[in-house]
């Protein structure tokens, strides 16, 4: 009985341990100030940052601090990683994890940063049929994996925000729809009852951007045929049709609007803003129209 007794009593000590470890080592990173130099990046680089509460603020200042001692950053392509760089790619990185509960991206241990677009393998599968290509790329997210980023789209977004891209927001977007196991679209939710409305919401919003692309193919090849100026790609719409591709895009492409170009989402979107505001906590067209809510 006493051996059986101390079997368990290890067994608890093993996985009990190693988490208590974990949360005393992110509490003490989290601790840890930033740099003037990284908080003047920070304040600097991040848009929303001066419209945030100081309470708001401080948090995403500890975030960044953990994510910045916690991640390895690497550069390609003979890019020379920067303090710009990773302060940047960090603060935005957090900016999605603002009043929630979080470990901070637990399972990405490297972001590797290139210069600019990049060439990567795709791999498609049509029943037994299997193709490969190679496509250019300015980011990506591998299941429990690196994040990879170009830092010349990431300007790109920031020099040009009007535009809705961020490509670090929506890479970083699919890290945390990872989180519960699956890259569906629909990331875990703190609270049930946050959640309940989001599948039909989020499944009306993809089907309406999904039918917007079809019908801009379709106009397309009729202009084509008819040796006339074919339509923009793109739509009116604050969201990109390129979520149209799958249900774990769209949301990606969705966080990206909601905190970049966050006003007009809510204008055009409402349905969806408000899904996507129960999620992350924060209400970023509230936040730049002035009113400050505690969170």
């Amino acid at each position: 009985m006493e051996i059986f007794l101390a079997v368990i009593v290890f067994a608890i000590l093993v996985w009990v341990l190693p988490m208590a470890w974990q949360r005393l080592r992110r509490q003490y990173l989290r601790s840890r100030p930033l740099s003037k130099k990284q908080e003047a990046i920070l304040r600097s680089r991040l848009a929303l940052y001066p419209a945030l509460p100081p309470e708001r603020q401080q948090e995403l200042q500890q975030n960044t601090s953990l994510f910045l001692r916690d991640k390895e950053f690497v550069g390609c392509n003979g890019l020379e990683v920067t303090e710009e760089m990773r302060v940047v790619i960090a603060a935005h990185a957090c900016l999605l994890l603002l009043a929630r509960d979080n470990n901070c991206y637990p399972d990405l241990r490297t972001i590797l940063i290139y210069p600019d677009a990049y060439v990567a393998q795709e791999t498609h599968h049509h029943g037994h049929v299997q193709s490969s290509h190679l496509s250019a790329r300015a980011g990506e997210a591998h299941f429990r994996g690196p994040v990879v980023l170009s830092w010349d789209d990431i300007q790109q977004g920031l020099t040009h925000p009007e535009q809705g891209h961020n490509v670090a927001i929506h890479e970083f977007a699919h890290k945390l729809d990872e989180e519960d196991g699956y890259v569906d679209g629909r990331p875990p939710f703190e609270r049930s009852e946050d959640g309940k409305d989001w599948a039909p919401v989020m499944r009306e919003a993809f089907e309406a951007l999904r039918q917007r692309l079809h019908a801009l193919h379709t106009r397309a090849e009729s202009a084509e045929r008819e040796e006339s100026q074919p339509p923009s790609t793109q739509s009116i719409s604050v969201l990109d049709t390129y979520g149209a591709q799958s249900p774990a895009e769209f949301f990606a492409v969705a966080t990206e609007a909601y905190f970049v170009i966050p006003t007009a989402m809510e204008a055009a979107h409402p349905r969806l803003y408000r899904e996507m505001q129960k999620f992350y906590r924060t209400d970023p067209a509230a936040l730049l129209r002035g009113n400050r809510p505690g969170g």
